[in-house]
């Protein structure tokens, strides 16, 4: 009888750990950055395998105003902190790829917002059922006390949250995971737009037309403080003008065609007669109602100014509130 050798079952290399850099990009809110690195201290993974991490900080104030709250800050990763000093939003957080250096994944969180605990194991969770090159999740706001009621009931500062695995037309810089790679191959968030605003929309727009692919993560949680400096019908209105008034600076600067002008000619006319014929019927349902109509006007106003060369920029006068651009335009 032929003998038959004995082969020992085959044992899987052991698969080596992403590297993902969380980049916080922060200017003049030190409380706000001692509660965000609280929060990324308690992150824990349990539906994928614990990364290795790295916290990359962007002082954008020449000043240094944030280094005594990372120097205090407790967490199981280490922390890199750096000064940026060129003003602007967009120069922050190319600062911070830069400091990244070679990850697998990096992922973005706001200086004004925190994370649930399961924040960044959701968004390797999501792209690793989905093979996604950007994985965004949603960003729910956290009222002050002081915010007035018809704030909270306006909905001015909620977005849809997706199922995860969606498609997205468009991300933002609030909470995303973005693969390194995307960042060689598309460069990085345009200067430009460093006063303006818009310059994540500017960056996802191109990775939509790159083919990569941006998909959500229902899970991945992160909340936003929202103030009573920004909880006010001035705040919302200023915020509408600068959404419409970016997103078509990205959109021109791309495709500066006939008809994609047209389009956003119909669709800024669009929002100002649909605020305006609201007016009537919206003074007698309250603020909130009001302030929609308002600012659909103002949004509408905002993409007008846009098409005809106005560079909104609210980001020259130092300290100024970040505004996050909407990308339902």
């Amino acid at each position: 009888m032929q003998s038959v050798a004995h082969i020992a079952p085959s044992i899987p290399p052991t698969q080596p750990r992403l590297r993902v850099a969380i980049c916080i990009a922060t200017f003049r809110r030190r409380e706000q950055l001692a509660k965000l690195l609280v929060g990324v201290s308690h992150l824990t993974f349990l539906r994928a395998p614990a990364p290795e991490i790295t916290v990359v900080v962007i002082d954008n104030d020449a000043a240094s105003s944030a280094e005594e709250i990372c120097n205090a800050a407790t967490l199981p990763w280490p922390l890199k902190y750096v000064v940026e000093s060129r003003r602007g939003i967009a120069q922050a957080r190319n600062r911070a790829i830069v400091e990244a250096g070679d990850v697998d994944f990096v992922a973005f969180i706001d200086d004004d917002e925190y994370p649930c605990y399961a924040w960044l194991d959701e968004l390797l969770a999501t792209q690793s059922q989905f093979a996604a090159d950007v994985v965004c999740g949603p960003v729910i706001p956290d009222f002050h006390a002081d915010v007035p009621r018809w704030v909270r009931e306006g909905l001015f500062f909620n977005r849809a949250i997706r199922d995860s695995g969606e498609s997205l037309d468009q991300c933002y810089a609030g909470n995303v995971m973005v693969r390194g790679a995307l960042f060689g191959k598309l460069n990085v968030f345009d200067e430009r737009f460093a006063l303006t605003g818009g310059e994540d929309t500017h960056f996802f727009l191109r990775v939509r037309q790159s083919g990569s692919t941006m998909v959500s993560s229902s899970r991945a949680v992160v909340h936003e403080a929202v103030s009573r400096s920004r909880g006010n019908l001035r705040w919302v209105l200023r915020r509408a003008y600068q959404c419409g008034n970016a997103w078509v600076l990205c959109e021109l600067s791309l495709d500066r065609t006939i008809p994609t002008r047209f389009i956003r000619l119909l669709k800024a006319c669009g929002r100002i007669l649909q605020g305006t014929l609201s007016m009537p019927i919206s003074s007698f349902r309250g603020t909130a109602a009001l302030a929609r109509s308002l600012r659909n006007i103002v949004l509408g106003a905002g993409m007008l100014g846009g098409l005809v060369g106005h560079n909104f920029k609210p980001y020259q006068s130092a300290g100024a509130e970040l505004v996050k651009p909407r990308s339902d335009q």
